[in-house]
Formats: structure tokens, C-alpha cells, sequence
């Protein structure tokens, strides 16, 4: 299996309460973990950075799920890359503020 790598950033509609981001990411950590993607969340107010690692169709498959979210606008790929190894393997999902 080729590791992919997809980091982005977006602008929320509005800042996400203390439950909705624990809902969002237990959502995630759960999706995460069932197709092999790992990564890091970077929530600050209404701003997102989030770092996918994992196959790169699996990403495809999420990062499509992403963009119709509607709880968030202008989406920016920051980057779109093979990657050598993992930097987050230890997580479905983590959470920085």
C-alpha cells in the first residue's frame, strides 16, 4: 500500500461547541480507524488545518465527504503528496487547539 498525504484548511460557519467537536471527532476516529487513515485536527475559533495520511483513495473517498460538509467553506489543499511514512500512525484522529 503507497501512503498519500492530503493537508487542508478551512473556515467554519461558525466555531464548533465543546460537544459538537468531541461528536465530530469520535465520528472520525471511528471512520479513521476503519479504512487505515490517520492524522491531526487543528481547530482555532472558526479556522481548520486537518492532515490526512493514509491509502490514497481512502483519502480521495474522505477528503470528498469533506468538501460537502456544510458545517465549513473554502476549503484550500495545502498539499496533495506521496508520503514516505506516517506522522501521525499512533492516530485515528488527534485534536490540537
Amino acid at each position: 500500500m503507497a501512503l498519500h498525504c492530503i493537508k487542508y484548511q478551512s473556515a467554519l460557519n461558525a466555531a464548533l461547541s465543546e460537544n459538537e467537536l468531541q461528536a465530530l471527532l469520535a465520528k472520525a476516529r471511528h471512520y479513521n480507524a476503519a479504512h487505515h487513515i490517520s492524522g491531526l485536527l487543528l481547530c482555532r475559533n472558526e479556522q481548520v488545518v486537518q492532515v490526512l495520511e493514509g491509502e490514497e483513495e481512502a483519502l480521495r473517498v474522505l477528503y470528498a465527504k469533506i468538501q460537502h460538509d456544510p458545517r465549513h467553506h473554502s476549503l484550500e489543499v495545502l498539499a496533495d503528496e506521496p508520503l514516505s511514512k506516517r506522522s501521525f500512525g499512533a492516530w485515528a484522529m488527534a485534536l490540537r487547539r
